[in-house]
């Protein structure tokens, strides 16, 4: 009986350990924001992109076709978006990304 309870006890730890992860499992890339909410690749995205870029850069990695419309590295390899293009190097943006459109806001 004491065996059984040990091996529940056990059980029951490693489930609950393991419920934040799969809370989050179909949210292949995210992470948590100022106020503790998890927010998924998208969300950070759609909100912040900027904030992707500099922090985890190898989300653009799983999804490419954010780089083609959102910004592109400069020569330093620090990345700006396309806003900051248009503003600093419009002749770069015309002869690199002919497809970019200014940002509205």
């Amino acid at each position: 009986m004491k065996l059984r309870t040990i091996f529940t006890a056990a059980a029951l730890t490693a489930l609950f350990a393991a419920a934040p992860m799969v809370a989050h499992a179909d949210h292949h890339y995210g992470d948590w924001d100022e106020h503790h909410e998890w927010h998924d690749a998208h969300w950070w995205h759609n909100n912040h992109p900027g904030w992707i870029y500099a922090h985890h850069p190898e989300w653009v990695s799983a999804y490419p076709e954010w780089r083609v419309y959102d910004g592109d590295y400069d020569d330093g390899h620090i990345w700006h978006d396309r806003g900051w293009w248009y503003e600093h190097h419009p002749e770069w943006v015309r002869s690199h990304h002919h497809e970019w459109q200014r940002w509205r806001d």
